[in-house]
């Protein structure tokens, strides 16, 4: 799979790393790894671009990913769409944290999001350059306290 322009890529991986270099130099606050971050496939973090601490995914990668993490009760909070630039990552779309409220039950809640998720990445498939991120959660990371407040309330 060719997602991405291999200029294009290389571009923002120089950039990238020039970026990640100056962000050594301050207050190292440690990646936090999340739970489909580890059930994604090798072949699937190869293809990606990462971040900061997030991948960008293909399009078709990133719908594995929402089939993977509901097979995992892992529930997709939202997703940036966007263009893979060499100085980062130009968002185009976005998705709202607050499609459908957690009433208690886990499973039904995953489910819900990820339907959601899916069928929007579906009907807007992006070009050649696009990918998307996704935040996503497991219920035990949904139960610390920050997690919850920004899936109930949105980011800020």
């Amino acid at each position: 799979m060719n997602w991405l322009d291999e200029s294009r890529r290389n571009a923002f991986e120089r950039a990238e790393s020039a970026r990640a270099h100056v962000r050594a130099g301050s207050v190292d606050r440690g990646v936090v790894v999340g739970r489909l971050d580890r059930l994604r496939p090798e072949v699937m973090k190869r293809r990606a671009l990462a971040i900061g601490n997030e991948l960008i995914l293909s399009y078709d990668d990133a719908l594995a990913a929402i089939r993977l993490a509901t097979q995992h009760q892992v529930a997709v909070l939202g997703f940036d769409a966007g263009e893979v630039v060499a100085d980062g990552f130009r968002i185009a779309d976005y998705s709202a944290y607050k499609e459908v409220p957690f009433t208690g039950d886990w499973k039904a809640y995953a489910a819900a999001m990820n339907a959601i998720a899916e069928q929007w990445i579906k009907e807007h498939p992006l070009g050649e350059n696009y990918g998307y991120i996704l935040t996503s959660t497991s219920q035990e990371e949904f139960a610390k306290p920050d997690v919850r407040k920004n899936a109930v309330e949105g980011p800020r």
